[in-house]
């Protein structure tokens, strides 16, 4: 039976920098494993900055680029525009893979993100980023983390 969280803080309080992942909010977020599973997203909060870094495939699970705090680390063809609250990351054709739009201290995450059999891992839904496969951490501080999904 599937367990429902709504509205709950992971390592934030209200109106602190955080994530908005599924109508919760949290500090932290990876998606897959770095350097085990091809696709891989981390988004933190450092240095008071919401940061993204991370592995983004196509739904073919070919690589399109490599981010690294933000910056486009390696493409094949990916371009990054800035946009009034954030930035999006367009594919060749110029269509969005990727963005990120923050209001009020929350950080919207948008998009498909795919594994390498192009299976759906983790999409924006209803202006939610809804995480539908493991593995992922949701929340991380002190040497803990919050809420871990395999």
């Amino acid at each position: 039976m599937p367990i429902v969280m709504i509205g709950s803080y992971f390592f934030v309080q209200p109106g602190q920098k955080c994530f908005e992942i599924s109508s919760n909010f949290t500090n932290y977020l990876e998606l897959g494993i770095q350097k085990i599973t091809p696709y891989y997203l981390e988004a933190k909060i450092e240095s008071d900055e919401h940061r993204i870094s991370g592995t983004l495939l196509d739904r073919n699970g070919k690589t399109l680029c490599s981010l690294k705090d933000n910056f486009i680390e390696t493409s094949k063809g990916c371009s990054k525009e800035m946009t009034r609250k954030g930035y999006r990351i367009k594919d060749r054709e110029g269509n969005r893979i990727f963005e990120i739009r923050v209001e009020d201290n929350i950080c919207h995450l948008e998009g498909t993100i795919y594994s390498d059999s192009g299976e759906t891992v983790a999409q924006d839904t209803d202006d939610k980023f809804v995480i539908l496969k493991g593995p992922a951490i949701v929340g991380k501080g002190n040497g803990s983390i919050g809420l871990k999904i395999d």
